[in-house]
Protein backbone atom coordinates (compact mmCIF):
# COMPACT_ATOMS: atom_id res chain seq x y z
CA UNK A 1 0.00 0.00 0.00
CA UNK A 2 1.24 3.60 0.42
CA UNK A 3 3.17 4.62 2.90
CA UNK A 4 0.65 7.46 4.40
CA UNK A 5 -2.15 4.89 3.62
CA UNK A 6 -0.17 1.84 5.82
CA UNK A 7 0.20 4.73 8.48
CA UNK A 8 -3.00 6.68 7.90
CA UNK A 9 -5.00 2.83 8.39
CA UNK A 10 -2.11 1.91 10.80
CA UNK A 11 -3.35 4.50 13.04
CA UNK A 12 -6.68 4.64 12.92
CA UNK A 13 -6.88 1.00 13.37
CA UNK A 14 -4.30 1.29 15.87
CA UNK A 15 -6.77 3.31 17.43
CA UNK A 16 -9.85 1.68 17.49
CA UNK A 17 -9.08 -1.75 15.57
CA UNK A 18 -5.81 -2.15 17.32
CA UNK A 19 -7.45 -3.24 20.42
CA UNK A 20 -10.83 -2.33 21.31
CA UNK A 21 -12.50 -3.20 18.07
CA UNK A 22 -10.42 -6.63 18.26
CA UNK A 23 -11.65 -7.56 21.66
CA UNK A 24 -15.36 -6.56 20.83
CA UNK A 25 -15.05 -8.52 17.50
CA UNK A 26 -13.12 -11.24 18.80
CA UNK A 27 -15.84 -11.57 21.53
CA UNK A 28 -18.59 -11.32 18.90
CA UNK A 29 -17.54 -14.45 17.06
CA UNK A 30 -16.27 -16.28 19.32
CA UNK A 31 -18.14 -16.03 22.74
CA UNK A 32 -21.20 -17.72 22.50
CA UNK A 33 -23.50 -18.44 26.15
CA UNK A 34 -23.44 -16.48 29.52
CA UNK A 35 -24.66 -19.53 31.19
CA UNK A 36 -24.33 -21.97 28.84
CA UNK A 37 -27.55 -24.75 28.97
CA UNK A 38 -26.62 -28.00 30.06
CA UNK A 39 -29.45 -30.08 28.85
CA UNK A 40 -27.68 -32.26 25.87
CA UNK A 41 -30.03 -33.21 23.28
CA UNK A 42 -29.44 -36.38 20.86
CA UNK A 43 -28.32 -34.44 17.56
CA UNK A 44 -25.26 -32.64 19.74
CA UNK A 45 -23.64 -36.26 20.36
CA UNK A 46 -24.98 -37.78 16.73
CA UNK A 47 -21.87 -38.63 14.15
CA UNK A 48 -21.54 -35.64 11.42
CA UNK A 49 -19.97 -34.51 8.81
CA UNK A 50 -17.22 -31.29 8.99
CA UNK A 51 -17.28 -29.70 5.26
CA UNK A 52 -14.17 -27.50 6.83
CA UNK A 53 -11.73 -27.82 3.88
CA UNK A 54 -8.17 -29.76 4.70
CA UNK A 55 -5.14 -27.83 4.22
CA UNK A 56 -4.88 -30.70 1.47
CA UNK A 57 -6.95 -29.30 -0.90
CA UNK A 58 -5.34 -26.19 -1.20
CA UNK A 59 -3.20 -28.48 -3.36
CA UNK A 60 -0.26 -27.32 -1.71
CA UNK A 61 1.98 -29.95 0.32
CA UNK A 62 2.49 -29.54 3.43
CA UNK A 63 6.52 -30.14 3.64
CA UNK A 64 6.76 -27.04 0.86
CA UNK A 65 4.69 -25.10 3.18
CA UNK A 66 6.87 -25.60 5.81
CA UNK A 67 9.93 -24.87 4.53
CA UNK A 68 8.79 -21.72 2.77
CA UNK A 69 7.11 -20.23 5.97
CA UNK A 70 9.42 -21.35 8.27
CA UNK A 71 8.96 -20.15 12.09
CA UNK A 72 6.08 -17.46 10.96
CA UNK A 73 2.48 -18.27 11.47
CA UNK A 74 0.39 -17.71 7.97
CA UNK A 75 -2.54 -16.90 7.62
CA UNK A 76 -4.70 -17.26 3.84
CA UNK A 77 -8.79 -17.78 2.73
CA UNK A 78 -10.01 -20.90 0.42
CA UNK A 79 -11.79 -20.72 -2.74
CA UNK A 80 -16.02 -20.14 -1.69
CA UNK A 81 -17.84 -23.38 -1.16
CA UNK A 82 -21.66 -24.39 -0.54
CA UNK A 83 -22.10 -26.33 2.73
CA UNK A 84 -24.70 -27.91 5.20
CA UNK A 85 -24.03 -28.45 8.36
CA UNK A 86 -25.83 -29.50 11.49
CA UNK A 87 -28.09 -27.76 14.08
CA UNK A 88 -30.83 -28.57 16.47
CA UNK A 89 -33.31 -27.84 13.92
CA UNK A 90 -31.77 -30.26 10.95
CA UNK A 91 -29.28 -29.49 8.17
CA UNK A 92 -28.35 -25.84 7.43
CA UNK A 93 -27.20 -24.83 3.93
CA UNK A 94 -24.73 -22.02 3.13
CA UNK A 95 -23.34 -20.86 0.25
CA UNK A 96 -19.76 -19.45 -0.92
CA UNK A 97 -18.92 -20.19 2.67
CA UNK A 98 -15.10 -18.47 2.61
CA UNK A 99 -13.09 -20.65 5.22
CA UNK A 100 -10.06 -19.22 6.59
CA UNK A 101 -6.51 -21.31 7.88
CA UNK A 102 -4.35 -20.17 10.06
CA UNK A 103 -0.64 -22.25 9.69
CA UNK A 104 2.25 -22.87 11.93
CA UNK A 105 5.19 -25.28 13.06
CA UNK A 106 5.49 -26.55 16.33
CA UNK A 107 8.48 -28.14 17.34
CA UNK A 108 6.29 -31.09 18.69
CA UNK A 109 5.58 -34.12 17.20
CA UNK A 110 2.32 -34.49 15.59
CA UNK A 111 0.71 -37.50 18.06
CA UNK A 112 2.29 -35.35 20.75
CA UNK A 113 0.43 -32.19 19.58
CA UNK A 114 -2.81 -33.86 19.18
CA UNK A 115 -3.35 -35.87 22.30
CA UNK A 116 -2.65 -32.48 23.55
CA UNK A 117 -4.97 -30.82 21.54
CA UNK A 118 -8.24 -33.44 22.58
CA UNK A 119 -7.73 -32.74 25.94
CA UNK A 120 -10.19 -30.45 25.88
CA UNK A 121 -10.21 -29.98 29.72
CA UNK A 122 -7.32 -28.44 29.47
CA UNK A 123 -7.84 -25.56 27.33
CA UNK A 124 -7.96 -22.96 29.86
CA UNK A 125 -4.21 -23.41 29.61
CA UNK A 126 -3.59 -22.68 26.26
CA UNK A 127 -5.98 -19.90 25.11
CA UNK A 128 -5.88 -16.51 26.81
CA UNK A 129 -8.26 -15.41 29.20
CA UNK A 130 -10.34 -18.63 28.75
CA UNK A 131 -10.75 -19.51 32.67
CA UNK A 132 -13.08 -22.68 32.20
CA UNK A 133 -13.19 -25.46 30.16
CA UNK A 134 -14.71 -28.60 30.31
CA UNK A 135 -16.11 -31.93 28.76
CA UNK A 136 -19.53 -32.36 29.36
CA UNK A 137 -20.35 -35.62 27.67
CA UNK A 138 -18.15 -37.96 25.52
CA UNK A 139 -19.28 -40.77 22.83
CA UNK A 140 -16.83 -42.17 21.19
CA UNK A 141 -15.46 -39.78 18.46
CA UNK A 142 -17.95 -37.02 19.99
CA UNK A 143 -17.86 -34.47 22.60
CA UNK A 144 -19.49 -31.66 23.99
CA UNK A 145 -17.36 -29.07 26.14
CA UNK A 146 -18.62 -26.02 27.68
CA UNK A 147 -15.74 -23.14 27.82
CA UNK A 148 -15.99 -19.63 30.04
CA UNK A 149 -14.34 -17.06 28.93
CA UNK A 150 -13.55 -13.97 30.87
CA UNK A 151 -12.46 -10.37 30.65
CA UNK A 152 -11.83 -7.72 32.76
CA UNK A 153 -13.31 -3.94 31.53
CA UNK A 154 -11.82 -0.96 33.59
CA UNK A 155 -14.03 0.49 36.14
CA UNK A 156 -16.97 -1.72 35.05
CA UNK A 157 -17.54 -5.56 35.50
CA UNK A 158 -15.93 -8.63 34.09
CA UNK A 159 -17.82 -9.58 30.73
CA UNK A 160 -18.16 -13.08 31.08
CA UNK A 161 -18.76 -15.33 28.35
CA UNK A 162 -19.73 -18.94 28.13
CA UNK A 163 -20.26 -21.17 25.18
CA UNK A 164 -20.96 -24.94 24.02
CA UNK A 165 -19.03 -26.40 21.44
CA UNK A 166 -19.14 -29.78 19.52
CA UNK A 167 -16.34 -31.79 18.63
CA UNK A 168 -15.62 -34.83 16.79
CA UNK A 169 -12.48 -36.09 16.76
CA UNK A 170 -12.03 -37.40 12.77
CA UNK A 171 -10.64 -40.89 11.84
CA UNK A 172 -7.50 -39.06 10.09
CA UNK A 173 -7.07 -37.45 13.29
CA UNK A 174 -8.23 -33.68 13.39
CA UNK A 175 -10.64 -32.35 15.39
CA UNK A 176 -13.83 -30.68 14.30
CA UNK A 177 -15.43 -28.17 16.38
CA UNK A 178 -19.14 -26.92 15.81
CA UNK A 179 -20.57 -23.79 18.03
CA UNK A 180 -23.78 -24.99 19.36
CA UNK A 181 -24.99 -21.93 21.62
CA UNK A 182 -23.57 -19.51 23.84
CA UNK A 183 -24.50 -15.99 25.33
CA UNK A 184 -22.76 -13.05 26.57
CA UNK A 185 -23.27 -11.47 30.54
CA UNK A 186 -21.58 -8.56 31.74
CA UNK A 187 -22.72 -4.46 32.61
CA UNK A 188 -21.21 -3.17 30.15
CA UNK A 189 -23.40 -5.88 27.90
CA UNK A 190 -26.61 -4.85 29.69
CA UNK A 191 -26.09 -1.31 29.04
CA UNK A 192 -24.81 -1.35 25.65
CA UNK A 193 -27.05 -4.30 24.41
CA UNK A 194 -24.30 -6.51 23.49
CA UNK A 195 -25.16 -9.99 24.22
CA UNK A 196 -26.88 -11.91 21.38
CA UNK A 197 -28.50 -15.49 21.56
CA UNK A 198 -26.27 -17.32 19.11
CA UNK A 199 -27.96 -20.89 19.31
CA UNK A 200 -28.58 -20.50 15.53
CA UNK A 201 -25.45 -18.84 14.51
CA UNK A 202 -23.16 -20.87 12.38
CA UNK A 203 -19.48 -21.01 13.44
CA UNK A 204 -17.54 -24.04 12.64
CA UNK A 205 -13.49 -24.95 12.36
CA UNK A 206 -11.44 -27.74 12.15
CA UNK A 207 -7.43 -28.38 13.60
CA UNK A 208 -4.88 -30.65 11.85
CA UNK A 209 -1.92 -31.83 12.70
CA UNK A 210 0.44 -33.02 10.26
CA UNK A 211 3.90 -34.69 10.96
CA UNK A 212 6.95 -33.00 9.04
CA UNK A 213 9.04 -35.55 10.80
CA UNK A 214 10.30 -37.27 13.93
CA UNK A 215 10.33 -33.81 16.09
CA UNK A 216 7.90 -31.14 14.45
CA UNK A 217 4.89 -31.01 12.66
CA UNK A 218 2.47 -28.68 11.10
CA UNK A 219 -0.63 -27.01 13.31
CA UNK A 220 -3.59 -25.96 11.01
CA UNK A 221 -6.33 -24.24 12.15
CA UNK A 222 -9.47 -23.97 9.69
CA UNK A 223 -12.26 -21.41 10.93
CA UNK A 224 -15.80 -19.58 9.23
CA UNK A 225 -18.46 -18.31 10.33
CA UNK A 226 -21.69 -16.83 9.55
CA UNK A 227 -22.57 -14.36 12.52
CA UNK A 228 -25.58 -12.04 12.32
CA UNK A 229 -25.94 -10.31 15.58
CA UNK A 230 -28.79 -8.83 16.10
CA UNK A 231 -28.60 -6.39 18.97
CA UNK A 232 -28.73 -2.50 18.50
CA UNK A 233 -25.04 -1.96 19.61
CA UNK A 234 -23.88 -5.33 17.53
CA UNK A 235 -26.20 -4.40 14.29
CA UNK A 236 -24.83 -0.45 14.30
CA UNK A 237 -20.76 -1.63 14.77
CA UNK A 238 -20.86 -3.80 11.92
CA UNK A 239 -23.06 -1.56 9.57
CA UNK A 240 -20.34 1.36 10.47
CA UNK A 241 -17.64 -1.29 9.77
CA UNK A 242 -18.49 -3.79 7.36
CA UNK A 243 -14.91 -5.12 6.69
CA UNK A 244 -15.32 -6.58 9.81
CA UNK A 245 -16.75 -9.47 8.83
CA UNK A 246 -14.09 -10.30 6.12
CA UNK A 247 -11.31 -9.52 9.04
CA UNK A 248 -12.90 -11.26 11.38
CA UNK A 249 -12.02 -14.53 10.73
CA UNK A 250 -8.82 -13.67 9.90
CA UNK A 251 -8.76 -12.94 13.48
CA UNK A 252 -9.97 -15.18 14.79
CA UNK A 253 -8.26 -17.81 13.01
CA UNK A 254 -4.66 -16.03 13.57
CA UNK A 255 -5.39 -15.76 17.14
CA UNK A 256 -6.54 -19.16 18.01
CA UNK A 257 -3.35 -20.64 15.85
CA UNK A 258 -1.07 -18.08 17.97
CA UNK A 259 -2.41 -19.37 20.98
CA UNK A 260 -1.25 -22.73 20.77
CA UNK A 261 2.05 -22.02 18.56
CA UNK A 262 3.52 -19.55 20.83
CA UNK A 263 3.66 -22.74 23.52
CA UNK A 264 5.34 -24.99 20.95
CA UNK A 265 8.05 -23.07 19.50
CA UNK A 266 10.75 -21.52 21.58
CA UNK A 267 11.51 -17.77 21.04
CA UNK A 268 15.12 -17.06 19.09
CA UNK A 269 17.21 -14.82 20.72
CA UNK A 270 17.94 -11.04 19.03
CA UNK A 271 20.47 -8.85 19.43
CA UNK A 272 19.13 -5.85 17.61
CA UNK A 273 15.64 -4.24 16.35
CA UNK A 274 14.20 -6.07 12.97
CA UNK A 275 13.58 -4.35 9.85
CA UNK A 276 10.06 -4.34 8.48
CA UNK A 277 9.64 -7.82 6.06
CA UNK A 278 9.80 -7.58 2.39
CA UNK A 279 9.68 -9.14 -0.23
CA UNK A 280 13.21 -10.28 -0.02
CA UNK A 281 12.78 -11.41 3.49
CA UNK A 282 9.80 -13.38 2.55
CA UNK A 283 11.05 -14.79 -0.99
CA UNK A 284 10.22 -18.16 -0.21
CA UNK A 285 6.44 -17.03 0.17
CA UNK A 286 6.33 -15.58 -2.97
CA UNK A 287 4.81 -18.28 -5.02
CA UNK A 288 2.87 -19.22 -1.85
CA UNK A 289 1.26 -15.92 -1.53
CA UNK A 290 0.25 -15.60 -5.94
CA UNK A 291 -1.09 -18.65 -5.62
CA UNK A 292 -3.50 -18.02 -3.00
CA UNK A 293 -4.26 -14.32 -2.85
CA UNK A 294 -6.24 -14.83 -6.08
CA UNK A 295 -8.84 -15.89 -2.85
CA UNK A 296 -8.45 -13.17 -0.34
CA UNK A 297 -5.43 -11.99 1.64
CA UNK A 298 -2.40 -13.37 2.59
CA UNK A 299 -1.12 -12.50 6.32
CA UNK A 300 1.88 -13.08 7.87
CA UNK A 301 2.89 -13.05 11.76
CA UNK A 302 6.30 -12.75 12.10
CA UNK A 303 7.66 -15.54 15.19
CA UNK A 304 8.19 -14.47 18.57
CA UNK A 305 11.81 -13.39 19.74
CA UNK A 306 13.29 -13.68 22.66
CA UNK A 307 15.45 -10.53 24.12
CA UNK A 308 19.08 -11.02 24.27
CA UNK A 309 20.45 -9.32 27.29
CA UNK A 310 22.43 -6.38 25.69
CA UNK A 311 18.90 -5.09 24.00
CA UNK A 312 17.16 -2.85 26.57
CA UNK A 313 14.09 -2.13 24.16
CA UNK A 314 11.73 -5.26 23.22
CA UNK A 315 11.93 -5.49 19.39
CA UNK A 316 8.71 -4.47 17.60
CA UNK A 317 7.33 -7.84 16.09
CA UNK A 318 5.92 -7.38 13.01
CA UNK A 319 2.78 -8.25 10.94
CA UNK A 320 2.83 -8.41 7.27
CA UNK A 321 0.04 -8.68 4.72
CA UNK A 322 -0.30 -9.45 0.98
CA UNK A 323 -3.11 -9.06 -1.57
CA UNK A 324 -3.54 -9.11 -4.98
CA UNK A 325 -4.72 -5.56 -7.04
CA UNK A 326 -6.15 -6.36 -10.57
CA UNK A 327 -4.19 -3.43 -11.47
CA UNK A 328 -1.13 -2.98 -13.26
CA UNK A 329 2.15 -2.17 -10.20
CA UNK A 330 2.82 1.49 -11.54
CA UNK A 331 -1.13 2.18 -11.52
CA UNK A 332 -1.69 0.32 -8.22
CA UNK A 333 1.50 2.06 -6.59
CA UNK A 334 0.70 5.83 -8.10
CA UNK A 335 -3.12 5.38 -6.79
CA UNK A 336 -2.14 4.42 -3.21
CA UNK A 337 0.39 7.24 -2.66
CA UNK A 338 -2.04 10.22 -3.37
CA UNK A 339 -1.60 10.83 0.46
CA UNK A 340 -4.17 13.69 0.04
CA UNK A 341 -7.33 11.22 -0.74
CA UNK A 342 -6.83 9.38 1.98
CA UNK A 343 -10.06 10.83 3.78
CA UNK A 344 -12.19 9.47 1.46
CA UNK A 345 -11.39 5.66 1.96
CA UNK A 346 -10.82 5.83 5.51
CA UNK A 347 -13.44 8.34 7.19
CA UNK A 348 -11.29 8.58 10.64
CA UNK A 349 -8.96 10.27 8.31
CA UNK A 350 -9.54 14.02 8.80
CA UNK A 351 -6.81 16.23 8.05
CA UNK A 352 -3.49 15.12 5.92
CA UNK A 353 -0.64 17.30 5.44
CA UNK A 354 2.29 16.46 2.72
CA UNK A 355 5.92 17.65 2.30
CA UNK A 356 7.57 16.39 -0.33
CA UNK A 357 11.16 16.56 -0.44
CA UNK A 358 11.81 14.03 -2.96
CA UNK A 359 11.93 10.83 -2.09
CA UNK A 360 11.95 11.42 1.59
CA UNK A 361 7.97 12.74 2.84
CA UNK A 362 6.90 14.29 6.02
CA UNK A 363 3.26 12.92 6.73
CA UNK A 364 1.15 14.56 9.34
CA UNK A 365 -1.86 12.42 10.13
CA UNK A 366 -5.30 14.04 11.84
CA UNK A 367 -7.15 11.07 12.87
CA UNK A 368 -10.72 11.01 14.70
CA UNK A 369 -12.47 7.82 15.87
CA UNK A 370 -16.14 8.37 16.77
CA UNK A 371 -18.39 5.36 17.62
CA UNK A 372 -21.71 5.90 19.74
CA UNK A 373 -20.38 7.24 23.03
CA UNK A 374 -16.96 6.11 22.22
CA UNK A 375 -14.63 8.67 20.61
CA UNK A 376 -10.77 10.04 20.63
CA UNK A 377 -8.46 11.58 18.68
CA UNK A 378 -5.04 10.80 17.47
CA UNK A 379 -2.23 12.72 15.87
CA UNK A 380 0.90 11.38 14.18
CA UNK A 381 3.27 11.99 11.99
CA UNK A 382 5.57 10.09 10.13
CA UNK A 383 8.47 9.63 7.96
CA UNK A 384 8.26 8.35 4.35
CA UNK A 385 11.44 6.99 2.82
CA UNK A 386 11.51 5.65 -1.04
CA UNK A 387 14.27 3.26 -1.12
CA UNK A 388 13.12 2.04 -4.32
CA UNK A 389 10.42 2.80 -6.73
CA UNK A 390 8.44 0.28 -6.12
CA UNK A 391 9.34 0.12 -1.85
CA UNK A 392 8.77 2.96 0.79
CA UNK A 393 8.93 3.03 4.40
CA UNK A 394 7.67 4.80 7.11
CA UNK A 395 8.58 5.33 10.63
CA UNK A 396 6.96 7.40 13.43
CA UNK A 397 8.67 10.69 14.19
CA UNK A 398 6.23 12.64 16.71
CA UNK A 399 2.37 11.78 17.85
CA UNK A 400 0.60 9.88 20.09
CA UNK A 401 1.62 6.37 19.16
CA UNK A 402 5.13 5.24 20.89
CA UNK A 403 6.09 3.49 18.22
CA UNK A 404 5.07 2.44 14.39
CA UNK A 405 7.21 1.76 11.40
CA UNK A 406 6.62 -0.42 8.56
CA UNK A 407 7.12 -0.74 4.46
CA UNK A 408 4.84 -1.17 1.47
CA UNK A 409 5.86 -2.37 -2.12
CA UNK A 410 3.97 -3.31 -5.31
CA UNK A 411 5.37 -6.15 -7.32
CA UNK A 412 4.50 -7.62 -10.89
CA UNK A 413 2.58 -10.98 -11.02
CA UNK A 414 3.85 -12.92 -13.53
CA UNK A 415 1.72 -13.95 -16.51
CA UNK A 416 -1.13 -11.01 -15.10
CA UNK A 417 -1.56 -7.76 -15.34
CA UNK A 418 -2.15 -7.40 -11.18
CA UNK A 419 -0.11 -6.43 -8.36
CA UNK A 420 1.09 -8.32 -5.42
CA UNK A 421 0.41 -5.56 -2.96
CA UNK A 422 2.80 -5.93 0.47
CA UNK A 423 2.56 -4.31 3.79
CA UNK A 424 4.02 -5.33 6.70
CA UNK A 425 3.88 -3.09 10.19
CA UNK A 426 4.55 -3.08 13.63
CA UNK A 427 3.75 -0.48 16.85
CA UNK A 428 4.01 0.57 20.67
CA UNK A 429 0.78 1.89 22.04
CA UNK A 430 2.86 3.30 24.76
CA UNK A 431 1.85 5.94 27.82
CA UNK A 432 1.61 8.95 25.37
CA UNK A 433 -1.62 7.40 23.62
CA UNK A 434 -5.45 8.70 24.03
CA UNK A 435 -6.89 7.45 27.64
CA UNK A 436 -9.49 5.11 25.34
CA UNK A 437 -6.71 3.45 23.30
CA UNK A 438 -5.07 2.87 26.56
CA UNK A 439 -7.53 1.64 28.48
CA UNK A 440 -8.62 -1.07 25.49
CA UNK A 441 -5.02 -1.85 25.27
CA UNK A 442 -4.86 -2.93 29.04
CA UNK A 443 -7.85 -4.96 28.57
CA UNK A 444 -6.14 -7.32 26.20
CA UNK A 445 -2.73 -7.05 27.52
CA UNK A 446 -3.09 -10.75 28.61
CA UNK A 447 -2.85 -11.56 25.17
CA UNK A 448 0.93 -12.17 24.64
CA UNK A 449 1.09 -11.61 20.91
CA UNK A 450 -1.74 -8.86 20.84
CA UNK A 451 0.24 -6.16 18.89
CA UNK A 452 1.37 -8.13 15.86
CA UNK A 453 -2.30 -9.47 16.06
CA UNK A 454 -3.68 -5.78 15.91
CA UNK A 455 -1.02 -4.97 13.26
CA UNK A 456 -2.68 -7.53 11.21
CA UNK A 457 -6.05 -6.19 12.01
CA UNK A 458 -5.15 -2.69 10.91
CA UNK A 459 -3.59 -3.70 7.40
CA UNK A 460 -6.54 -5.77 6.43
CA UNK A 461 -8.85 -2.68 7.36
CA UNK A 462 -6.50 -0.80 5.26
CA UNK A 463 -6.11 -3.08 1.99
CA UNK A 464 -10.25 -4.12 2.40
CA UNK A 465 -11.28 -0.30 1.62
CA UNK A 466 -7.67 0.26 -0.58
CA UNK A 467 -8.09 -3.03 -3.22
CA UNK A 468 -11.69 -1.75 -4.12
CA UNK A 469 -10.88 1.77 -4.58
CA UNK A 470 -7.53 1.09 -6.62
CA UNK A 471 -9.51 -0.88 -9.09
CA UNK A 472 -12.26 1.24 -9.23
CA UNK A 473 -10.57 4.52 -9.80
CA UNK A 474 -7.97 2.65 -12.50
CA UNK A 475 -11.21 0.97 -13.86
CA UNK A 476 -13.01 4.91 -14.71
CA UNK A 477 -9.28 6.20 -15.55
CA UNK A 478 -9.22 3.47 -18.44
CA UNK A 479 -12.72 4.87 -19.69
CA UNK A 480 -11.94 7.93 -19.41
CA UNK A 481 -9.09 7.54 -21.91
CA UNK A 482 -10.30 8.40 -25.82
CA UNK A 483 -10.29 5.15 -28.08
CA UNK A 484 -7.57 4.73 -30.17
CA UNK A 485 -7.96 4.91 -33.76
Amino acid sequence: MTARECSARVTAVAVGAMSWRWLLLSLLLLAPLAQAESKILPWMMADWENPTPHLADTGISARELALSIGRRLVVFSHAERDITIPSGKGPRAFGKARFVTAVARVDIPADTMRRRMQDFGSYRHLFPMLTESQVMRLDGPNVVARYRLEIPLPALATFTVDFRIKHALEKDGSISALLIDGKAESLIAMLGGVSDELADQPVLSRWEFIPLNAQQSLLVFTYWDRVELKSYFSRKFMQEYPELKVIGPYMVAAGAAESVHRNFLAPQPLKGEPNPPDIASLAKMRGLMETLTPYGHVAVMEPEQAVSSGLKVPPLRYAALATRIQTPPAASRRLSTIYERLPELHKEVRKVGVQDHGRQLDLKLDIRFAFMIIRFSLDLDLDLNWLRPDKVEFRRTAGELAQLRGMSEWLPIEGSNDTLMLISAAHEVGEGAPLVLRMAHSIVERIPYIDPLSSMTVQLVVMERLKPWIEKQAAAERAARPATP
